[in-house]
């Protein structure tokens, strides 16, 4: 700074250390913000649910997947408890219109079935049930279509009846005897009743006679067989039970 004035020189001087001081720290340097685009990894595959469609055989119905039997047995059995079950949408499954339409004009009948047989002739099969009031149920099934939709084509129902005679009282029971329907025996009469036919031959032909409480059942020809004697309760004519006793002369 030779040759400069004095007071030149120290007013530069002061300028250069001002500008100095005048720079930002780097403390305090502003935040850049950077914004980054999608990760280059791939992305998890997107998961997906589907219900399982039914297989041949099977019907999904609330939920839950039903079977379609494939034995006469099994089948008839199904159609007995969508039935009893007043499951409409399964007797539609198992059974033609036709059938459904003959179910609902039955009613509902007590639905504690026994098994009595299966007889396949042909194309189709026959199941017998018995339930606990003595009510008989013939299923008619196409074989061809057991463990598919509608094999079931006929429901003949055979309900117990309760004759306000005594005469034909006794008759329902020598016929539920003779078609070995002992639910429908022990319904019209008692478990002692029964117990006390174990062993005899039902009559095939007879006549009868009333008097009073007894009705006497006489076999034909003459000498057949013992004639039978029941004892009924009056008052149980028309109703479960009438036979209170029986006896042989």
């Amino acid at each position: 700074m030779t040759g400069l004035p004095l007071r030149l020189a120290t007013v530069l001087a002061a300028l250069a250390l001002a500008g100095c001081s005048g720079s930002t720290p780097s403390s305090q340097a502003p935040s850049v913000t950077t914004t980054v685009g999608p990760s280059d990894s791939p992305s998890a595959s997107p998961t997906t649910s589907a219900a399982a469609s039914p297989t041949p055989g099977s019907s999904k119905t609330g939920g839950s997947t039903f079977t379609i039997p494939t034995t006469a047995k099994g089948y008839a059995q199904a159609l007995l408890a969508a039935w009893g079950n007043k499951n409409s949408s399964r007797l539609d499954l198992l059974a033609n219109q036709a059938t459904v339409q003959q179910i609902k004009d039955n009613g509902y009948p007590n639905a504690d079935w026994t098994y009595i047989d299966c007889t396949a002739s042909g194309e189709t099969s026959e199941c017998v049930f018995r339930n606990a009031h003595g009510d008989e149920v013939l299923i008619s099934l196409v074989n061809t279509q057991l463990g598919h939709p509608t094999a079931a084509t006929q429901a003949l129902l055979s309900r117990t009846t309760y004759p306000s005679d005594a005469g034909a009282y006794v008759g329902a029971f020598l016929s539920a005897w003779q078609g070995g329907n002992q639910q429908r025996m022990a319904r019209l009469g008692s478990s002692s009743v029964t117990s006390a036919l174990k062993g005899k031959t039902v009559p095939s032909g007879y006549t009868t006679s009333v008097s009073g409480s007894t009705v006497r059942i006489e076999q034909l020809p003459a000498g057949a067989g013992p004639t039978f004697v029941f004892t009924i309760v009056s008052g149980n004519l028309g109703k479960a039970h009438a036979i209170s006793a029986v006896s042989t002369a």
